[in-house]
């Protein structure tokens, strides 16, 4: 079910197995603060709809700011995050190696209170979204 939609974001969620879904958007400094605030209304809906599972599609994100920028939008949409009752992030890797990296610092550095998985497929990400702890 299509909860949002606007120019940069779609946002998709199913009830059923409680997964919000993103496509994450193109980042350059044109657009910044409208990425800013499309990462704020991602937050919003997860504490909204009490999400637990959020799937992340980065295959398609160009990252065209610095990597000092980038890694400052990446900790706070992070630390964000873990103040809902979100669970479980999956993400969808991109072949970027600089914002690769840049995820990897910023979820290495931090004590995260949710699980998170990079997986390069949607299918994979969604039946681990969706198994339920032995």
């Amino acid at each position: 079910m299509n909860i949002f939609h606007n120019s940069f974001i779609k946002l998709d969620y199913e009830p059923t197995t409680d997964v919000l879904s993103v496509n994450m958007p193109t980042v350059n400094v044109v657009n910044m603060s409208e990425v800013k605030h499309t990462l704020e209304i991602i937050v919003e809906h997860v504490r909204s709809y009490d999400v637990k599972r959020l799937l992340v599609d980065a295959r398609k994100t160009e990252i065209e700011i610095d990597e000092d920028i980038y890694t400052a939008i990446v900790s706070e949409f992070s630390r964000s995050l873990m103040a809902t009752r979100l669970q479980k992030v999956a993400r969808i890797v991109s072949s970027s190696t600089v914002r690769e990296n840049v995820v990897k610092k910023v979820y290495g550095e931090n004590k995260l209170t949710l699980e998170f998985k990079n997986f390069t497929d949607i299918a994979p990400a969604m039946e681990w979204l969706v198994q339920r702890e032995r």
